[in-house]
């Protein structure tokens, strides 16, 4: 780890491409070259309020970035497995005379509503004039929730929905993601757990004034996490274009989302570092993913995996959130086909699938089994049987899922709880 005026190994401005912002991270989309689909572009994802920068190095710009916003003092909320992160994040803010004030690093995964109200107390004392959050998915949805507590007051549990927010944080956020998977980094919406189960905060309010993406925060993520939260990202991007809600607009990011992550993804997790244009690539998948989760949000995936992650859980167990979306992936895209099997079978041939020749239905076909054998090769988690899951859980996690009706609602076809379980029962082995 690079301290004094040094960045992290490969962290250099040498050679890179260049930093990409906004509009730009779209740049090679032929859809986006007319002028009118640029502008909805900017609309659908108010890139007139927020800046986001992609690419090799772009961690070098932070102290940029805050100064632009007017920062001289930052407080930084880190996950605790990145503490090594800190002291180039200090280097990088000195050198532009920004003071690093405060560093929180209570973060849990799947972060509560206690988590995020502690968070929110934590933020009450802290003199600064921008946050800075480093950490995957937790660690964002932590801080967009909390700093807007507390602003309005109260707890996290006030604002579950749509737009419970009336004002915007005091602080700007600004989000470092270090791995490529949940997008949270580009969202305007964020998950806590409550006691009846996972909640969604939807809100302008919590959106980050500023996403930094830069690939090689991700460098030291083992394979399996590799696979895990790369998996999530590729549901993301599947079920938001097979979403009732998805549009012209929202394909064509989905789409490129799926060109960057389909062919990358394996070597991204057998190669690591050793190979920066596949961890960029999957930066990017993860990225514009996580774009269309406020304007579009997933389908039966998710919903269906919630229920795989809830009884898990209880069970002692817990299987992550990407490796539950990924089980039950493939049966969804079954059971959707008929509605969304173009966009499936589009997917398979971004993948690389040998489809020449073969119907559309063989080609879905090949696509839900494309995940469900990386799933099985990459991740500890082949089947529900290999997660410690049986007939006996089918149940309940038929219950919880069929309870999530903000993802099943704009599924492409209904999802009955006979076709739940039937979807289920698809990975049992």
């Amino acid at each position: 780890m690079g301290v004094g005026g040094s960045f992290p190994k490969g962290m250099h401005k040498v050679g890179m491409k260049p930093i990409q912002v906004n509009a730009e991270l779209l740049g090679e989309c032929g859809f986006f070259a007319h002028g009118e689909h640029s502008g909805e572009l900017a609309e659908l994802f108010k890139f007139d309020r927020r800046r986001v920068l992609l690419g090799e190095g772009a961690a070098y710009h932070l102290g940029d970035e805050c100064a632009r916003l007017k920062a001289r003092k930052v407080f930084l909320v880190r996950d605790p497995a990145v503490a090594d992160f800190e002291r180039t994040i200090r280097w990088t803010l000195e050198r532009e005379g920004i003071e690093l004030v405060g560093v929180y690093d209570e973060v849990v995964p799947n972060p509560t509503v206690a988590s995020v109200d502690a968070f929110a107390a934590a933020m009450a004392e802290a003199d600064c004039d921008a946050v800075v959050a480093l950490g995957g998915g937790s660690t964002m949805d932590t801080v967009k929730v909390g700093l807007a507590v507390a602003t309005s007051g109260g707890s996290s549990a006030d604002y579950f929905g749509f737009d419970q927010f009336a004002e915007p944080a005091k602080w700007p956020l600004i989000a470092m993601p270090t791995t490529a998977g949940t997008g949270a980094e580009a969202s305007r919406v964020a998950v806590v757990v409550a006691e009846e189960g996972k909640q969604a905060v939807y809100s302008d309010h919590i959106q980050p004034a500023v996403a930094i993406v830069d690939p090689l925060l991700t460098r030291d993520l083992p394979p399996v996490l590799t696979a895990i939260t790369g998996l999530d990202a590729l549901g993301h991007a599947l079920e938001c274009t097979a979403s009732k809600k998805s549009g012209a607009v929202g394909d064509a990011v989905a789409r490129e989302s799926l060109r960057a992550g389909l062919p990358h993804i394996a070597a991204a997790v057998k190669e690591g570092m050793e190979n920066p244009e596949a961890r960029y690539e999957m930066s990017r998948c993860s990225l514009l993913a996580g774009l269309l989760l406020s304007p579009i949000n997933t389908g039966a995936a998710h919903a269906l995996g919630y229920g795989i992650e809830k009884v898990s859980h209880a069970m002692g167990k817990p299987v992550p959130h990407g490796t539950a979306v990924a089980l039950v992936l493939p049966g969804v895209i079954r059971h959707n086909a008929p509605v969304a099997g173009d966009k499936y079978y589009y997917a398979g041939g971004v993948a690389g699938l040998e489809l020449e020749g073969g119907s559309r239905e063989a080609g879905v076909e090949l696509m839900a089994d494309w995940i469900d054998t990386f799933r099985r090769r990459y991740t500890p988690f082949g089947s529900l049987t290999s997660a410690g899951l049986g007939e006996e859980e089918i149940p309940r996690m038929v219950e919880i899922g069929m309870g999530v009706r903000r993802l099943l609602d704009p599924n492409p076809v209904e999802v009955t709880p006979e076709d739940a379980a039937a979807i289920y029962r698809q990975v049992l082995q």
